[in-house]
């Protein structure tokens, strides 16, 4: 209920200062705060949204952009990190996280993946899972296309619908299997943003066990596990314990 009534006084005082209520005039109203400086009432519009259920890339990226002038580091990697998953090839985006790399505090040495490792990743996270299915709709009805000439065809074409086929086919078992490693990891795969400045892990979950090591914002984690308030995070590197879940943002 105090939820509810603080949505509608939110949306009367906008109404009043005449704030367009449109997501359009919205996200424009807060790019003009923006520009003008006003970063944390920029951020306030652009978080309306984001509770509005709009998540476009563009809105995640700017979000972060205004969380960031506000010198909140770890927020402002939280919701770019959200945007390179609606834009995975956008520049601007990926320049800002290795910008925000270099601010990080810890730094977690691990392993470089080989070469084909690497690229076998840049390629399964080339397209977003949106894109991927429209490539694998397009790719199912090219196959059937391809599969019905070979059948009613007759002579040379015909050779040609069954390579066609094959070749479609083919491009369609992977692309599934990318889409749903894809899946897979939006599922099961969760990660989070640490935004404390300074976040204890801990041996156990309460705040009476011992701390085994400490963290600071803009670190990624993989969650394992969760109880009571607390979630049992892992770092690259392997090291494992448990966080309190404010000084965690779930992507």
């Amino acid at each position: 209920m105090r939820a509810t009534a603080a949505v509608a006084f939110s949306l009367l005082l906008s109404s009043v200062a005449g704030v367009p209520q449109s997501p359009a005039g919205i996200f424009a109203e807060a790019n003009k705060l923006y520009q003008n400086g006003e970063f944390s009432g920029a951020e306030l519009l652009y978080k309306r949204l984001v509770e509005a259920r709009s998540d476009s890339g563009a809105l995640f990226y700017n979000l972060g952009n205004a969380c960031f002038k506000q010198r909140r580091l770890g927020e402002a990697i939280y919701y770019w990190e959200k945007a390179q998953r609606k834009l995975p090839g956008d520049r601007d985006v990926k320049e800002n996280l290795e910008l925000a790399g270099l601010l990080v505090v810890d730094r977690i040495e691990i392993p470089s993946d080989p070469l084909p490792v690497r690229l076998i990743d840049w390629a399964a996270h080339f397209l977003t899972i949106d894109q991927e299915s429209w490539v694998i709709l397009i790719l199912f009805l090219c196959a059937n296309a391809m599969l019905g000439l070979y059948l009613m065809v007759p002579g040379r074409r015909s050779s040609w619908g069954r390579a066609g086929s094959i070749a479609a086919a083919f491009l369609l078992l992977i692309f599934c299997s990318s889409l749903g490693w894809k899946l897979y990891e939006q599922h099961w795969k969760r990660e989070g943003i640490i935004v404390e400045q300074k976040a204890d892990i801990r041996s156990g979950p309460g705040p009476g066990n011992v701390t085994v090591f400490t963290v600071h914002e803009g670190i990624k984690v993989r969650i394992r596990g969760e109880l009571a308030g607390w979630y049992q995070v892992s770092l690259a590197n392997g090291w494992t314990g448990w966080l309190e879940k404010d000084s965690l943002r779930i992507l």
